[in-house]
């Protein structure tokens, strides 16, 4: 359903296919979140929306919007994830304290329902009593600023990264490889 109405909010910047990529990957991701949420206690999902910014914005294009494609993929995807990890954290919670599954899922089910309804309606009554997103005004939301710019390196694409950044990221990427190695070995 929100393959359809996604793209309906976004104005069309983002095509359905897009938002049914999303959902094809996500469980990946979702899964190694709550695999690392679940061992650390620490959520990336942050994180997998960066990189998601990233990917969409690149295979949509400046020309077709893919500053607001990748913010909107973004958003899907760090719900998903998000949920993921907080399920799984619910879950170790209920087997500590010997809660049921049954009633843990379905706290989950009816908390995540009251969520879709409660959430755009608290949103939209705090964006019209504030000036949300505004630099000057009492809430300027910063993080807006740093996810516009992940967008615009991700339209831009990695053509326009200094060509010692490239260099740095696989020498890091070879570093922390060969150390996994090292220790695992």
């Amino acid at each position: 359903m929100s393959v359809i109405i996604v793209p309906l909010i976004f104005g069309h910047r983002i095509r359905w296919y897009h938002i049914l990529v999303a959902y094809l990957i996500a469980p990946v991701m979702a899964f190694c979140n709550a695999y690392g949420c679940g061992l650390t206690d620490w959520s990336l999902a942050s994180n997998y929306g960066k990189i998601t910014i990233l990917v969409f914005s690149y295979w949509v294009g400046l020309d077709h919007g893919g500053i607001i494609a990748g913010l909107a993929a973004c958003g899907v995807m760090m719900n998903i994830v998000s949920t993921a990890s907080d399920l799984m954290q619910d879950f170790k919670t209920g087997y500590l304290t010997l809660a049921s599954p049954r009633s843990m899922f379905f706290s989950q089910l009816l908390g995540t329902a009251l969520g879709c309804v409660i959430s755009p309606l608290v949103f939209g009554f705090f964006n019209k009593a504030y000036s949300v997103g505004d630099p000057n005004s009492s809430y300027p939301a910063p993080f807006t600023m740093m996810f516009r710019g992940i967008a615009l390196l991700g339209v831009e694409g990695f053509s326009r990264y200094p060509r010692i950044a490239s260099r740095l990221q696989l020498d890091a990427l070879y570093l922390q490889l060969l150390s996994t190695f090292r220790y695992n070995s």
